[in-house]
């Protein structure tokens, strides 16, 4: 504890991570979890570390090997089963009212009274206004089964590179500062302007070195940091710690208490220092509700929905039950914590039901017109003024100066001196302007160097870029124009090669042409000669026929006569009947010597066809002659 053991009641406290948890199917799905029995047969196993500690008998010996840490067990399948009997064993609220989902705070309404104001400060402003999609769905089943296969990877480096890595069925997700950050910009100064705890340290009940000097007397100024109630803290210290409850440093159960985790959170959001990572917070927060025994509550179930989501590692048959999206304002703030404000133009009051009280000045919208305005606390009386005098004219005060950047945030807490305290308002307001006047100047001259520098080489590197670029140009137009001069010289020896060939394939179709004229005109002479030939050679034989057929009239006497005409065959007339003559067949060529007279056979000499005289006397009606006597003429014309 942080020092003493007082206990805060926690009846005014209020909370909205029950509302609206009215599915019945996960309740049926973690009432059969409930029947997990710390003797049942399905949790012994022989690889299981802690199977000694329970067949021990020892209550002691088992009691602290259950409020060990998780990760100890070295075993997943093991570590899941813990967990989720961890859930389901000595409490009786069902698992989903015990989903303490996150809740949005109505941001107009919480500027008016310096609260948002807080949160932007340390890049928060994300942290009190984000809901994934405005929907009612949490898919609590898949976030169960997320936390219960858990495991801490990186956690000895820095925390912006811890992830915390689980198991969803197949798939797997990742909760890591570049994760969360794709859903929204939670720490929205960057991951350099902030500063880490130490996971022990962040989690240590006790003030360490860690923290600053002065944490539970800023904090719980109620009791001098002696106290750990709620009602120990300033009234704006309240309305923080809750949304902390909710948002950031999220408890389930003992919310009347203030532990020193809380310290931190109030007092990074009242002060500004130290900038604390909310992502970090979130991580840390998460795994040490998975690991320890006692805390039986599922944290940032919306935020792990969502990366489920993001990371397309929900099952498809992933049921949800129905959170409805709870806004934290005026009215929820004086029912559930019995605090009020009033206000009266750019003033608000800020009281609560024990007497404590601070105002608030909203300059936002001012006379001049001005879009942004501080956000210091007025004080009610000067103690130096005698409040029965005259008052004088009311003193304006400058506007405190809003810095750019942490940095310059840092160098104006850094030049407070230990006497700033004493000074006025106005004295303090004129210190930290001129402050953040020096720092704004050394850190523009700071990111002008740091920006010529990287611009210097940055133009390095583009004339660099551009001296290759233009060596690659040149050489490509180089390689271009050879390539073009290799195509031209190609371009042309086709040209030459085309007009070699049209020549020799003229000069070959002449010489073809010239043969076959001289071939035809050969043939021609050629079959010429050989129809003069043979036209001669008719000639010979008619002069020759001639010549024998006057041979062969002579020997026998006969008188001369010419020969008869050639008959033309085409020109035949037709006969018109059986008297007509039939013209004889052309005379053939005969042979040049003159035919042996016809001598016929002696008398009495028999013939073979004397067997058949009688016979063809039948047949023809002629006398049957052996030797009938000869027409030489006959032979040659018929």
């Amino acid at each position: 504890m942080l020092r003493g053991s007082k206990k805060a009641k926690t009846s005014g406290q209020g909370s909205s991570s029950g509302a609206g948890s009215g599915s019945g199917v996960y309740q049926r799905k973690w009432e059969q979890l409930s029947n997990v029995e710390e003797g049942d047969g399905q949790l012994e196993r022989q690889d299981w570390a802690w199977e000694e500690a329970k067949n021990s008998g020892s209550a002691s010996k088992w009691k602290e090997e259950k409020t060990k840490a998780l990760s100890r067990y070295k075993n997943k399948k093991l570590e899941a089963k813990m967990w989720k009997m961890k859930m389901v064993t000595g409490i009786s609220k069902p698992v989903p009212d015990r989903a303490v989902c996150e809740r949005t705070v109505d941001i107009e309404e919480f500027r008016k009274i310096g609260i948002v104001q807080r949160f932007e400060k340390l890049g928060w402003e994300r942290v009190i206004d984000w809901c994934d999609d405005i929907t009612n769905r949490v898919y609590l089943a898949a976030v169960c089964e997320w936390l219960s296969t858990l495991r801490f990877e990186h956690s000895d480096r820095p925390a912006h590179m811890w992830k915390l890595i689980g198991n969803i069925g197949k798939n797997q997700m990742v909760m890591s500062f570049e994760h969360m950050n794709a859903i929204a910009r939670f720490d929205s100064l960057g991951v350099d302007a902030y500063d880490y705890y130490g996971y022990d340290q962040f989690l240590d009940n006790k003030r360490n070195d860690a923290d600053p000097v002065t944490l539970l007397e800023d904090t719980l100024p109620g009791s001098g940091g002696a106290g750990n109630a709620r009602a120990d803290l300033s009234l704006m210290g309240k309305i923080l710690q809750g949304i902390s409850l909710e948002n950031i440093m999220v408890r389930f159960g003992d919310r009347g208490t203030v532990k020193a985790p809380d310290c931190r959170v109030v007092r990074a959001l009242l002060y500004g220092t130290p900038k604390l990572s909310w992502r970090q917070i979130v991580m840390i927060n998460t795994w040490d509700t998975r690991e320890s025994f006692k805390r039986k509550m599922i944290p940032y179930p919306r935020l792990i929905s969502a990366m489920i989501l993001q990371q397309n590692a929900l099952p498809q048959d992933s049921l949800w039950v129905s959170k409805p999206i709870d806004q934290f304002n005026f009215a929820s703030m004086r029912r559930h914590w019995n605090i009020t404000v009033k206000s009266f133009g750019h003033l608000h009051t800020v009281e609560d039901d024990q007497g404590d009280s601070y105002r608030f000045n909203d300059e936002e919208v001012d006379e001049e017109g001005e879009e942004e305005g501080g956000d210091e606390e007025m004080p009610d009386v000067e103690e130096d003024i005698d409040p029965s005098g005259p008052r004088g004219p009311r003193r304006r005060y400058r506007k405190k100066h809003r810095e750019i950047s942490a940095n310059v945030a840092d160098f104006v807490n850094q030049r407070q001196t230990p006497s700033y305290r004493l000074w006025n308002r106005a004295d303090q307001g004129i210190y930290d302007n001129v402050s953040a006047c020096i720092g704004e100047a050394r850190e523009y001259h700071a990111s002008r160097k740091e920006w010529e520098e990287a611009q210097g080489a940055y133009s390095q590197q583009q004339w660099g870029f551009q001296s290759s670029f233009r060596e690659r140009v040149e050489k490509q137009l180089e390689e271009q124009q050879l390539q073009h001069a290799l195509q031209q010289s190609q371009m042309e020896r086709m040209i030459q090669l085309q007009e070699e060939e049209r020549a020799h394939r003229q000069a070959w179709e002449e010489e073809d042409a010239r043969r076959r004229n001289a071939q035809a005109e050969l043939d021609q002479r050629r079959w010429g000669a050989l129809a003069f030939s043979n036209q001669m050679a008719i000639n010979n034989f008619k002069v020759l026929h001639d010549q024998e057929r006057h041979q062969r009239d002579y020997q026998a006497g006969l008188p001369y006569a010419e020969h008869s005409g050639w008959t033309d065959y085409p020109n035949l007339p037709h006969p018109r009947g059986p008297a007509d003559p039939i013209p004889h067949w052309p005379e053939a060529v005969g042979s040049s010597f003159v035919p042996m007279p016809y001598q016929p056979p002696p008398q009495q000499e028999s013939s073979p066809l004397d067997n058949y005289r009688d016979m063809l006397e039948a047949l023809t009606s002629y006398p049957y002659q052996p030797n009938p006597p000869v027409n030489p003429n006959e032979r040659y014309q018929r």
